[in-house]
């Protein structure tokens, strides 16, 4: 009976401690959930790495309170994507601990309303999904790098982490164009145009359903399906954050399948090979 009493006081013990040193390691703040992942990889789990957008919402209508903004004053780094409207009012309020990840990423203008790039100018609107990309996410990943490792010089197993992360990265973009250059694919049908860059690296046409944040119009409805139809397209990708109510017409117009892509992922590398799999398997039917 002692022993046991010894045996459950030495477990609540050790349990305790290891609750300790989680509630007391130093945080990190990202602004959206593909980053946290990457993040923890680099840091080798010594950070709680904490997101400011929750699963679910949309970055886009987001809208951080005086309690987030508090809570990523006290954090040791904040990880923003430096293109996303929300992230343009952290930059008033926090200081040096604020890392804009899409620095060195010339960004393309897109048919979504975000905010500008800092120090860029485009009248036409950015499109802020850089991640969604292995080459520009592979960037992202150098800044975090850079920033982590000038605040912690001496951290070796850092800067092995981050080098293993930028490898596995430049794998999946070899694969992806692999993939892609040896099928026929050339286009892809997609609700937001969430693969912006993805397309630009890979030499995809990416065909958007939803016309500069808007529903489409009957007359550009008619097109897309007409598009569809013209380009022998089977497939339209729409994401979780909308309802399929949205492309339904035009896949039945098409006979297309709707497929749902998360560009928000929590595993955004294995998302991007995922999708890359997709566009390659449903090749362009043909039309003649």
């Amino acid at each position: 009976m002692k022993k046991t009493i010894f045996t459950i006081i030495l477990l609540s013990f050790l349990l305790s401690c290891n609750n300790n040193k989680s509630d007391n390691n130093p945080t990190i703040y990202v602004t959206i959930t593909p980053l946290k992942a990457l993040v923890e990889e680099i840091t080798c789990g010594d950070f709680a790495v904490e997101v400011v957008v929750p699963e679910g919402a949309s970055p886009e209508s987001f809208e951080p309170t005086a309690r987030h903004i508090s809570a990523m004053s006290e954090a040791e780094f904040v990880f923003e994507v430096g293109l996303i409207n929300f992230e343009q009012s952290l930059v008033k309020h926090l200081g040096d601990n604020l890392i804009n990840l899409s620095e060195g990423i010339e960004p393309m203008a897109g048919c979504c309303s975000h905010a500008h790039h800092h120090g860029h100018h485009h009248s036409h609107g950015i499109d802020p999904h850089i991640w969604t990309a292995p080459r520009t996410l592979r960037t992202m990943v150098e800044n975090a790098r850079e920033a982590i490792l000038a605040q912690y010089p001496d951290s070796a197993k850092y800067e092995r982490a981050a080098q293993s992360l930028l490898e596995r990265i430049d794998g999946i973009d070899s694969r992806c164009a692999e993939k892609i250059k040896a099928s026929d694919a050339h286009t892809m049908m997609i609700y937001h145009p969430a693969y912006t860059y993805f397309a630009r690296d890979y030499g995809i046409e990416q065909i958007a359903i939803e016309q500069d944040g808007k529903e489409p119009t009957p007359r550009q409805l008619t097109a897309l399906v007409e598009r569809a139809k013209s380009e022998g397209i089977n497939a339209i990708f729409i994401q979780p954050q909308y309802s399929q109510d949205k492309v339904r017409a035009i896949a039945e117009a098409c006979d297309a399948e709707i497929i749902t892509t998360n560009p928000l992922s929590k595993d955004i590398l294995s998302e991007i090979e995922r999708i890359t799999d997709i566009i390659c398997s449903y090749e362009p039917r043909d039309t003649h």
